[in-house]
């Protein structure tokens, strides 16, 4: 698995602390609706990922008093959905395709991995909406099982993309002047 979008790391991580003062922030996540307005079944490892991710990313930049993961009263309330969109036709075709030649022909399947973020006060008012997209693919290819050992596993290429994409959300709202 490779990540193949252009998301460019912030420019500066961590970012510099508030002037005046920091603020405690709450963090609810979840997995947010495809494009045909279903939301998938979420596992527990998975839900696991996407709140372990987002709350390292928001403790490791020092701009709040305190991250909690959901319930817990705060100064921000950040409303993260995280929605996984693949291209199930095109990678139905490549993997019947590569499948049916038993692995010569290389099959390719992509997903996007777009979070999307709304702030929120204490008095519900949103204060931000931020979406942020990271494409990430992956080839199949008897072949390339030799390569197989130089590469991150999956699950790290995917940990990678949600911290990352996360950082950047921070990034730009700290930059907008939401904390």
């Amino acid at each position: 698995m490779v990540r193949e979008g252009d998301l460019k790391p912030p420019a500066q991580w961590p970012p510099q602390p508030p002037s005046l003062g920091k603020k405690s922030i709450s963090l609810n996540v979840s997995r947010g609706a495809d494009s045909d307005g279903t939301i998938p079944e979420t596992t527990q490892a998975t839900a696991k990922l996407f709140r372990e991710q987002a709350a390292k990313a928001y403790t490791e930049s020092g701009l709040f008093s305190s991250v909690s993961v959901e319930g817990e009263s705060a100064d921000i309330r950040a409303d993260i959905s995280i929605v996984e969109e693949g291209s199930e036709g095109l990678a139905f075709l490549s993997g019947f395709i590569s499948g049916f030649t038993f692995g010569m022909i290389p099959g390719y399947a992509s997903e996007d991995l777009i979070t999307k973020t709304v702030y929120k006060g204490r008095d519900q008012k949103v204060l931000a909406n931020i979406d942020k997209k990271e494409e990430l693919g992956f080839w199949i290819q008897i072949f390339l099982i030799f390569a197989m050992p130089f590469s991150d596993e999956p699950e790290d290429v995917v940990k990678s993309a949600h911290y990352d994409l996360h950082r950047l959300t921070i990034d730009e709202s700290h930059a907008k002047g939401i904390f």
